[in-house]
């Protein structure tokens, strides 16, 4: 994996943010992270491509989410995070571990999940790419 810091150095917990987000994607592609637990999929090797491509295609994406079905998929993790995919193409993780139980309740679990999607929307509004990730490397 390369990481390519965009015009900054990257905190520890955005470090740490890029390597549970290739840690969940497993090898899908590569990505954009545009805060420490958020993450836009890229097609397959768009980074290697160019980061000027990279970065038109994650803003594109990042204008997307707006328009979009409001539809996501939550996964509960190994390692007790909870993940939110938004239409396949934008990821957010919870910055702490979710138990079991109040994942299975019902009203904790859509709460969580709305609070995430809010970082998502949060996230896109300030059209920001902290960096860009490269799995192949």
């Amino acid at each position: 994996m390369k990481i390519i810091e965009m015009g900054r150095k990257l905190t520890e917990e955005e470090l740490e943010g890029i390597k549970r987000s290739d840690k969940y994607l497993n090898g899908w592609g590569d990505f954009a992270m545009i805060s420490n637990n958020v993450f836009i999929v890229l097609k397959k090797n768009d980074v290697a491509q160019g980061t000027d491509n990279a970065c038109c295609e994650a803003k594109e994406k990042m204008e997307q989410v707006f328009c979009q079905h409001p539809d996501f998929t939550t996964f509960h993790m190994d390692d007790g995070h909870v993940l939110l995919l938004l239409g396949g193409i934008v990821g957010v993780f919870s910055k702490e571990e979710i138990a079991d139980e109040d994942y299975n309740d019902s009203d904790k679990h859509f709460k969580l999940a709305l609070s995430l999607r809010s970082e998502i929307f949060e996230a896109c509004e300030k059209e920001e790419i902290i960096a860009l990730v490269d799995i192949e490397q």
